[in-house]
């Protein structure tokens, strides 16, 4: 790659990829080498913006029309829709990797953990003998002699409501969050302007075409709409009572999972944002994927969301003080809590039990340049730590200490 992140146009580069796909084609049944070639050979012209003839025949059946250009993306999708369910994300795959190889990039796998595949040292190893030594045969060879003085111990508490109640008072006078956000209109309006001007001064949301995933009540999207002069689009899972008041010309609102049946035009949003609902998705791999094809290639998303070891992602910081209680106590225990306050019962809340690693490996998986990453945390419990050591250390320090994290992602222009 070059410095500014432009594949590298030497010779050697070119030539590489395509030793590549003829070498893959050669791996497959005669009958199926030539369709491949003529698949890579599309998917070639498709990546480097020549006129895709190839591309209309396939998903246009041959007829010749004029269009508007289409993107590689646009085209590939289409093609694959034309497939059995059970060979579409075969096909992406592999369409990606022609496409990494034409550009001079490592192949997706390698590209997302940045290892080779391979390794041996040279000169080669030396040759040992094919017969092995007898080893000293001990009786009950794995019984403990001794250990090291910080070796973690079996479990010294049992994690019952009796410790959990005894915690909660233990921090009542320092809650983990001691003024947790309200949710009435005033406040509700305040922290939208807030985060929207934010939002406005990193990626620019003015006159722009913006979709907000997981827009809740919806006025984030009116918003957008009327205060920033752009046509705002938002889709939740849940249609919200407010979206008919606040629907408009310039105010649009979609029931719908983007991770089913997309229902949203692909290669059609200037601008994605999303607050703190991706921790909530069941499938957030294949929501990002949507997320990339969404956006036209250039376009931008502000991704801001929960992460599942931070000390606030059980949710339930407003009656809870402590930290961690998901990663301490069973969902049952936390019931029991509830019914002996004589509140609603319920457990810790659903969130998916992604990583920044995770975001981080999915992010470049897609395909996406991440202009920006930050964290929101808070200062780490030594203490508490401690205490629970012989279940906390399961988990990096890294990831115990963040709450939130806020990443700017770019589908890269030419995609």
């Amino acid at each position: 790659m070059t410095q500014h992140g432009k594949a590298d146009t030497q010779p050697g580069i070119r030539a590489s990829g395509i030793k590549a796909v003829h070498a893959t084609s050669r791996c497959l049944p005669a009958n199926r080498q030539e369709p491949f070639l003529r698949l890579a050979r599309a998917t070639r012209d498709l990546a480097k913006g020549r006129p895709n003839t190839r591309g209309e025949a396939l998903v246009n059946g041959g007829e010749n029309r004029k269009r508007a250009p289409t993107s590689s993306s646009t085209v590939l999708y289409a093609v694959s829709r034309r497939l059995p369910a059970n060979r579409q994300e075969p096909f992406l795959r592999l369409a990606r990797a022609v496409r990494d190889m034409v550009k001079g990039r490592p192949a997706g796998e390698a590209r997302a953990t940045r290892y080779p595949g391979a390794f041996q040292v040279f000169p080669r190893p030396a040759r040992v003998s094919a017969e092995w030594p007898d080893a000293p045969v001990v009786e009950d060879p794995d019984d403990r002699v001794r250990y090291v003085p910080s070796y973690v111990r079996p479990l010294p508490h049992r994690f019952d409501i009796e410790l959990f109640e005894q915690l909660n008072e233990e921090y009542e006078s320092k809650p983990i969050w001691p003024s947790p956000p309200v949710y009435d209109t005033p406040s509700l309006t305040l922290r939208a302007h807030k985060r929207l001007m934010e939002v406005h001064n990193v990626i620019d949301l003015a006159n722009k075409r913006v979709l907000e995933i997981g827009c809740g009540t919806g006025y984030d999207v009116w918003y957008v709409a009327h205060q920033f002069g752009s046509d705002a689009y938002g889709v939740d899972v849940a249609e919200r009572v407010a979206w008919k008041q606040l629907s408009d010309d310039r105010t649009h609102f979609v029931w719908a999972d983007i991770t089913e049946p997309n229902p949203l035009p692909h290669d059609y949003f200037d601008r994605i944002i999303s607050f703190a609902v991706w921790e909530h998705v069941t499938h957030p791999y294949r929501a990002l994927e949507e997320v990339y094809r969404l956006l036209k290639p250039g376009g931008l998303c502000w991704l801001h969301a929960n992460l599942h070891r931070g000390p606030v992602a059980s949710h339930i910081y407003r009656q809870i003080n402590f930290p961690w209680p998901h990663l301490l106590f069973s969902d049952e225990v936390i019931k029991e809590f509830y019914r002996r306050k004589g509140l609603k019962e319920r457990g810790a809340a659903w969130v998916n039990k992604l990583t920044w690693a995770h975001y981080e490996r999915y992010f470049d998986l897609v395909g996406f340049n991440v202009k920006m990453a930050k964290f929101i945390g808070r200062p780490f419990d030594q203490e508490f730590y401690d205490r629970f050591e012989n279940v906390l250390n399961r988990y990096p320090i890294f990831d115990l200490t963040k709450d939130f994290f806020t990443a700017v992602l770019e589908r890269p222009r030419g995609s």
